[in-house]
């Protein structure tokens, strides 16, 4: 399986033209677990390099990337796949 990258595609967002193109392009980004498993890893690289700024950002897509993703499901869904990502964050923390 291709490494999950992410970050290039997220900085688009930064780079939108307005509000409506850069909430286009988010909603475009809605991560999957690879990709979570991805800006964590990125978060605790950053956050060895005590570069606290990437450290927030990622963590700051990840979070918000996930809780818009469970807007589009129904609640027994959304509760499985909140604990599913935890579970994939905790072991992302745990393995560094």
């Amino acid at each position: 399986m291709a490494a999950a990258s992410p970050l290039p595609d997220a900085h688009a967002i930064l780079r939108a033209p307005d509000l409506d193109s850069a909430e286009r392009v988010y909603l475009g980004l809605l991560p999957d677990l690879a990709h979570v498993d991805a800006l964590t890893r990125h978060a605790l690289g950053a956050s060895r390099a005590a570069d606290a700024a990437a450290r927030g950002y990622v963590l700051s897509m990840t979070l918000v990337g996930l809780r818009l993703q469970e807007l589009e499901m129904d609640e027994p869904c959304a509760s499985a796949h909140r604990q599913a990502s935890l579970h994939s964050l905790r072991q992302a923390f745990a393995a560094a």
